[in-house]
């Protein structure tokens, strides 16, 4: 709060008001240092990923708010060239139920390339010999007939047998995709790497020899090797040998989700023994684009090399998917409708990836915009970035220019709410959290993806714990305020007082106001004629209800001096009906004291008079006490005029005992009736000064001189 180091001077003793000795101010300053470096670790923490703890915290959090920017954004239209043919639920229900038989994986590719696409990537893992149910016939009557040991050399038997051999050639499914494919030369295979901790099948020689064919042989300089280091694989499991080498090429289909489920990245190399592997899609792209598999290759800036297209990969060689939609967001074609219709589809010059869409059949993902997408539909969206250069850029260098805004971030608040003030300074604090959160949204926009979390989270710490110590300490501060002046000031002021300390500047400030003195007549001798008990009794019961009088106008109890009141109108709070207030105060004590002494001669007790003076002008207010005492009051030739007049309502006969000063008469000439009671010098001024006798309150469009 503004104007608490004005305040906290008054205090050096427990239990009074708080010090802003230099100790206490260096305690603040060490807290808010405290407080931005607990802010600063938190986003270093959080930018740097340390402890081990930090990725489960934060990366879940982050994740979430990368999903913000892609909704944000909204869809994107994707690269027309790219099609999925889908095996859906109108596919199963008017071919059949899946598994088909692989001649019809060999028709749908002949289709395909007869309907002039590119490259056609099948997203089915081909591990295992078609097992359909003709082919399977004609195997077991092939064992029957060589378990019967019939002649073989001529007649029925040898015909038979012969039979037996054309049915087994016209059942060979898997002959029939392996020659397909190899007359295409434009058919992308999956395989699949195993990871740790799940077990690794062997692989023979042969394999080893037949995947090695797909690794990716031009590796940059030493540069690339340090700035790329792939996930590494334990095992992997191939196509059947008649596929794999039939096939223009293969790629890993693996997919690792993130912390979450949510599939975001996927590895475009994979490491596995002495070579480094492509994905399935980074192959369907070079194969589509008629490159050569030297034209992949890893570069020391971070990326994948494809050709013409240089795609930003992570420290383990994953890109970040940027998604065009939800599901459905690229041309879909049903397989049914490419194996049934007259003529082959229209997919010329396009990249065609076949999987399931099917419920029940596909391996769905969730993803920013879907919770249930098919797997084909993420490998089209990695393909389509990869033509298109649209993958979202996140590099290790970004972390030192993080770091740098978390520590400014995690200073700003210490260094500015004590100046700014709580509401202020929130408001700074709200501006520039959306200030960062647009200049990420702008940046994601852009391909980079600025990790926003650490930033907001130094900042809202910083934040947090600088108003939490601020309202700690002005609570205290409004609490002691409270108890210091419920005593002097109404309620009302008090609170005000408490909201803005500000008012009670350490060394007072100039301020026109006013100043009121009343004092009981012929107290010394009241007191000499009564009991002390009786003495205290009646001056309480006077007392109580001469500052009741005073609150309610809005003064301010200055002191007790003796029976004697001193009270200020227009402070610690500013009140532009000074003069007006402190007049009412007057009249109405003078009434109080007449109900009083009605009350007392009613009681057979003795009663009393007071003398009331009142002056105007410009004064010095504030905390004129000493380091060892606070003392809130008023100084100047005012205060003591108004002393003097009191001291004049003796010598002048007047109706209620009130003298105002020609300042407080200037000020309230037209709200009070008032009579001039000449000019005076008194005690300490040099020149006369003309004083009034304040008779009562003009009515309403009435006021003057009595």
């Amino acid at each position: 709060m503004v104007g608490l180091g004005s305040l906290t001077r008054w205090w050096r003793r427990p239990g009074a008001a708080p010090a802003s000795t230099p100790g206490r101010r260096r305690l603040g300053r060490y807290v808010r240092f405290g407080v931005g470096t607990l802010a600063a670790l938190t986003g270093l923490l959080a930018v740097f990923r340390v402890p081990a703890l930090m990725p489960h915290v934060v990366d879940p959090i982050e994740l979430k708010i990368l999903d913000w920017h892609v909704q944000l954004r909204g869809r994107l239209p994707p690269p027309p060239a790219v099609t999925i043919v889908a095996i859906d639920e109108p596919s199963l229900t008017r071919i059949g139920h899946w598994p088909w038989p692989r001649t019809r994986t060999a028709e749908l590719v002949a289709r395909l390339q007869a309907g002039g696409a590119r490259a056609i990537a099948l997203d089915l893992l081909l591990t295992e010999p078609d097992r359909h149910g003709s082919l399977e016939v004609a195997q077991g009557l092939a064992r029957a007939y060589r378990d019967l040991g019939l002649d073989r050399g001529s007649g029925a038997p040898a015909r038979f047998g012969r039979l037996l051999e054309e049915a087994l050639a016209g059942t060979d499914s898997d002959g029939a995709v392996a020659e397909v494919m190899a007359a295409a030369r434009q058919v992308v295979l999956p395989y699949v790497f195993v990871f740790p901790p799940d077990a690794a099948p062997p692989i023979d020689d042969d394999s080893r020899r037949r995947l090695n064919r797909s690794a990716i042989v031009t590796l940059a300089e030493r540069e690339a090797q340090e700035a790329i280091e792939p996930v590494e694989a334990t095992g992997v499991i191939l196509p059947l040998e008649r596929f794999h080498r039939a096939a223009a090429g293969a790629g890993h289909a693996n997919v690792i989700p993130d912390v979450d489920g949510a599939l975001r990245r996927t590895p475009l190399v994979v490491r596995f023994g002495a070579g480094t592997f492509p994905s399935l899609m980074v192959e369907v792209a070079r194969v589509g684009l008629g490159l050569r598999r030297t034209d992949i290759r890893l570069t020391g800036d971070q990326r994948v090399q494809i050709g013409p297209h240089r795609v930003p990969v992570d420290h383990q060689g994953f890109m970040q998917l940027t998604y065009y939609g939800p599901r459905q967001s690229f041309r879909q074609l049903s397989a049914a409708d490419v194996l049934l219709a007259p003529g082959p589809p229209v997919v010329d010059g396009h990249i065609v990836l076949v999987g399931f869409t099917a419920l029940g059949l596909m391996d769905v993902r969730a993803t920013p915009f879907d919770t249930e997408m098919p797997g084909v539909e993420t490998h089209a969206t990695a393909l389509a970035n990869v033509l298109e250069d649209r993958s979202l850029w996140r590099h290790a260098s970004l972390r030192l220019p993080e770091g740098l805004a978390v520590l400014l971030l995690a200073a700003a608040p210490p260094l500015l709410l004590p100046r700014l003030g709580g509401l202020r300074g929130s408001a700074v604090a709200l501006a520039l959290a959306v200030a960062l959160a647009a200049i990420g949204h702008l940046a994601f926009r852009r391909g980079v993806w600025v990790e926003l979390l650490p930033m907001l989270g130094a900042l809202a710490v910083a934040h947090v714990g600088t108003v939490t110590y601020q309202v700690l300490t002005e609570e205290r501060e409004r609490r002691w305020i409270k108890r210091a002046f419920q005593q002097y000031v109404p309620a009302e002021v008090v609170e005000a007082v408490a909201l803005n300390p500000a008012a009670l500047a350490f060394g007072g400030e100039r301020r026109t106001m006013t100043v009121m003195f009343s004092d009981i007549r012929s107290y010394t001798t009241f007191a000499e004629r009564h009991p002390p008990e009786e003495v205290v009794a009646v001056l309480h019961e006077y007392l109580t209800a001469m500052v009741e009088v005073v609150f309610r106008r809005r003064g301010t109890l200055d002191k007790f001096i003796g029976d004697a009141i001193m009270a200020l109108f227009g402070a610690p709070l500013t009140d532009a009906d000074h003069a007006l207030n402190a007049c009412r105060a007057a009249i109405e004590m003078s009434e109080t004291l007449e109900q009083l002494n009605a009350r007392w001669r009613a009681a057979g007790r003795e009663t009393l008079s007071a003398g009331i003076g009142i002056s105007s002008g410009e004064m010095v207010v504030g905390n004129l006490g000493s380091s060892q005492r606070f003392a809130y009051t008023v100084t100047g030739d005012q205060v003591n005029l108004a002393a003097r007049l009191e001291g004049l309502t003796k010598d002048y006969p007047t109706a209620r005992q009130i003298i105002i000063s020609e300042g407080t008469y200037a000020l309230v000439r037209d709200r009070v009736t008032a009579r001039p009671l000449g000019s005076v010098t008194v005690k300490g001024k040099l020149q006369a000064v003309e004083i009034y006798e304040l008779i009562a309150m003009a009515p309403s469009g009435e006021a003057g001189r009595g």
